[in-house]
């Protein structure tokens, strides 16, 4: 389930604590245009940010964090196309002929 779907309870909506933070202009628009792609408000998108930021921090040091420290990694990148996944395969079953005829592994 997608961070804006999930459910939320009054304690997790409760804001009871304010943070100023002076940040360039450059800073500023960016935060604005996620902001506006995502759907939120400026203050929710530096709120979601800041929160991603520190669970990234927990996870690193935590060891049980398994696959929650990969989790959106790759977030923005292209996502491979069926030809990718050929080429790929042609070159790793190239590979794999060149060590079982004994030839061993051959480096470009």
């Amino acid at each position: 389930m997608c961070e804006r779907c999930e459910t939320h309870t009054i304690e997790d909506m409760r804001k009871d604590a304010t943070i100023t933070v002076r940040v360039p202009r450059r800073t500023r628009r960016r935060l604005e245009a996620l902001a506006g792609r995502e759907g939120r408000s400026l203050s929710q998108q530096v709120e979601r940010l800041i929160d991603s930021g520190l669970n990234k921090e927990e996870g690193a040091v935590s060891a049980a964090g398994g696959a929650s420290r990969l989790a959106g990694l790759l977030t923005g990148e292209p996502v491979p196309e069926y030809g990718d996944f050929r080429s790929v395969r042609t070159l790793l079953s190239a590979s794999l002929l060149r060590l079982s005829s004994g030839r061993g592994p051959t480096r470009r």
